[in-house]
């Protein structure tokens, strides 16, 4: 078992952010241009600042680790725009630590109104493998700039953790079975598409207790870590939040479960909490 396969359910919980780790579906080629985006206001009633959300993974019969995504007390400012401070930290555990001791940092600082990335900082360390980046988004004339080098990018791009984020913002009151939503994003010097499917409602228990929830499965690139296109399913608190509460997924070494152990400060009361 590979230690890449370890991060992957260290961060699958995100739904979104594992699926953009773990699948590297084909990068999307942009054509250059000198227009100018427009930083549009995008209505959020998800999340807000001091929001915690923690998780414990499972890959297979093993507790693999824990995983916590953050959101800053306060905002902070960014090209002179209010933003967010968002953190993700995961960390392996028992014996998968002892193998592969994986320790992954993200942090994303994301405009308040327009739910966009303006910079972004990794620190990824996999056993013996290490990795660091800083990326720079200029969001109103179309580029990313990191260590990898500077690309053009298209509106309202997200980087990994942003793109949680951005796709809990998404109005899916009205959204009918198999419609899908789609979510374009930065990573490693290239830009991707992510398409995450609608499929239903289902009750869930979990921990903390039962939820009423939005059932999504992320559309992959088979044939790498995930046996097919739609190995991956992402249990949402289904109520403004959105909170990520269970993902699952059955891969090629295995099966991966992350499930929430605990929220705190979220935005507004968890209406889809049964008991």
């Amino acid at each position: 078992m590979k230690s890449k396969n370890i991060f992957y359910a260290l961060l699958i919980l995100g739904g979104i952010a594992s699926t953009v780790w773990a699948i590297a579906p084909s990068p999307l080629e942009l054509p250059k241009t000198n227009k100018v985006y427009e930083l549009k206001k995008l209505k959020n009633e998800a999340f807000t600042y001091g929001e915690k959300l923690n998780y414990r993974v499972h890959y297979g019969p093993f507790n693999a680790g824990h995983c916590e995504f953050q959101v800053g007390q306060t905002s902070v400012e960014v090209n002179n725009r209010k933003s967010y401070h968002i953190k993700v930290v995961g960390k392996s555990a028992g014996l998968i630590d002892a193998m592969f001791n994986v320790r992954d940092e993200y942090e994303s600082y994301v405009d308040e109104e327009a739910i966009i990335p303006w910079k972004q900082v990794k620190k990824v360390k996999e056993g013996n493998y290490t990795d660091s980046d800083f990326i720079i988004f200029d969001q109103k004339n179309g580029f990313a700039t990191s260590r990898r080098g500077k690309i053009s990018i298209e509106e309202q791009t997200q980087d990994v953790v942003s793109a949680i984020y951005f796709a809990r913002t998404t109005d899916m009151s009205n959204a009918k079975i198999g419609d899908i939503f789609p979510v374009k994003f930065y990573m490693d010097g290239e830009n991707y598409l992510l398409r995450f499917k609608y499929v239903g409602k289902q009750k869930l228990k979990t921990d903390i207790g039962t939820f009423n929830t939005l059932v999504i499965k992320p559309q992959l690139i088979k044939g790498r870590v995930f046996k097919d296109d739609e190995a991956l399913t992402l249990w949402v608190t289904d109520d403004e939040n959105k909170i990520p509460l269970m993902v699952e997924s059955s891969i090629f070494v295995g099966s991966i479960k992350a499930q929430i152990t605990k929220m705190e400060h979220v935005r507004n009361p968890i209406r889809s909490k049964i008991k």
